[in-house]
C-alpha cells in the first residue's frame, strides 16, 4: 500500500504515526523482535481512537509501549508462567483459568466477564478465556478495552505521566514504597523510553504516577 493510499484508509495513521515509526517502536525494544506486521500496524492505527479513545501521539505511544512489554513484541498473548498463580474466584467457570492473556494480559474472572458485557453483551469471555489468546481479533479488542475503561481515564495518562499507566495495570505489585516488583515498572518504563524515541516526540519521558 503505498502512503497516499495509507493515509487515505487510515487517517489517524497520518496523524500520529507512520508505519515506519510503528516497526521502529518495536524492533528497537529488542533486536530479536519480529518486523511487526502490516495488519498489526492497520488494526493500531485504525482503532486507537474509536476503541480505545487515544487521540494524541503520546497516549499511543504508551500504549504501544505497554503492549509491546506484555506481550515480547506483539508476539505473545498468554504470561510465561500462566499456572504460577490460579486467580481463584467465585466467578470462575469450572475448569476455566483466568491467568494473564492478550495484548495487554487481561487477568482474574471479573475482568473478563467485564470486558466481555462491554464488548459483546454477553459473558463469552468468561465462559471461554481461551479466545483472549487463540483469536487475534479479540485480544486486540479487549485490549484497547482495558485501555479505555482503567488507564485512560486516569489524569496522569493524558498528562503524559508513563507511571500512570503501570500504576493503572499492574497497581500495588509495581507501583509504591512497599511495591513487590519494582523492577518491572523500571523495564516498562525502558520499553518506553525506546517507543518515545522512535515516535520522534519532543522532550524526554515521564515516569512519575508510579
Amino acid at each position: 500500500m503505498n502512503d497516499r493510499k495509507q493515509r487515505s484508509q487510515f487517517p489517524l495513521a497520518a496523524n500520529l504515526i507512520t508505519k515506519e515509526e510503528f516497526v521502529n517502536a518495536v524492533t528497537s525494544v529488542d533486536a530479536s523482535y519480529p518486523i511487526p506486521t502490516d495488519e498489526q500496524y492497520n488494526i493500531v492505527v485504525s482503532r486507537a481512537k474509536s476503541a480505545g479513545r487515544i487521540t494524541t501521539k503520546l497516549e499511543l505511544a504508551m500504549f504501544l509501549a505497554e503492549i509491546i512489554y506484555s506481550s515480547h513484541g506483539l508476539v505473545q498473548k498468554r504470561a510465561g508462567n500462566p499456572t504460577n498463580f490460579t486467580y481463584s474466584s467465585d466467578l470462575n467457570v469450572p475448569g476455566k483459568e483466568y491467568y494473564a492473556r492478550g495484548y495487554i494480559n487481561l487477568a482474574w474472572a471479573f475482568n473478563y466477564l467485564k470486558a466481555s458485557l462491554a464488548l459483546y453483551g454477553n459473558d463469552r469471555l468468561l465462559q471461554n478465556p481461551d479466545l483472549v489468546e487463540t483469536d487475534d481479533q479479540v485480544s486486540w479488542e479487549v485490549s484497547f478495552w482495558y485501555w479505555l475503561a482503567n488507564v485512560h481515564v486516569r489524569p496522569g495518562v493524558r498528562a503524559g505521566r508513563f507511571g500512570t499507566t503501570i500504576d493503572a495495570i499492574n497497581g500495588a505489585h509495581e507501583c509504591g514504597p512497599d511495591a513487590s516488583h519494582p523492577e518491572w515498572a523500571a523495564a516498562r518504563f525502558a520499553v518506553y523510553t525506546k517507543v518515545f524515541a522512535a515516535f520522534n516526540l519532543p522532550g524526554t519521558p515521564d515516569s512519575r504516577g508510579c
